[in-house]
């Protein structure tokens, strides 16, 4: 199973990430590959600030993927140069989602 999982603020970004924990942790499902996409408010859960980067970092040791919108980082207080290692910057987070569940991604909004 190939997921996406969407954060669109930063409330849930936190219930997101804790949503990736449960999947993984489920052995009754295949799991391929999951993906994080965060945009609006939800891209600050990506920088050291975000109050879960430690949770980010486990996650990513766990093959988790982390987008972030470029769109979004600019309109925030961040710099994208202040990202999360291994956070991947995507051109809109709307685009990324669209591609993905082109793909096939299941798609989860917490």
């Amino acid at each position: 199973m190939r997921t996406v999982v969407h954060a669109s603020s930063l409330a849930g970004a936190k219930t997101g990430l804790d949503n990736v924990e449960n999947l993984l942790a489920d052995d009754s499902i295949a799991v391929e590959d999951v993906v994080f996409v965060a945009n609006g408010d939800g891209v600050v859960a990506l920088f050291p600030d975000g109050g879960v980067a430690d949770q980010v970092r486990a996650l990513q040791d766990e093959a988790v993927r982390f987008h972030a919108c470029s769109n979004s980082i600019r309109d925030s207080a961040f710099e994208e140069a202040a990202l999360l290692d291994g956070v991947a910057v995507v051109t809109s987070g709307i685009g990324q989602l669209t591609r993905l569940q082109a793909a096939g991604y299941a798609y989860v909004k917490p």
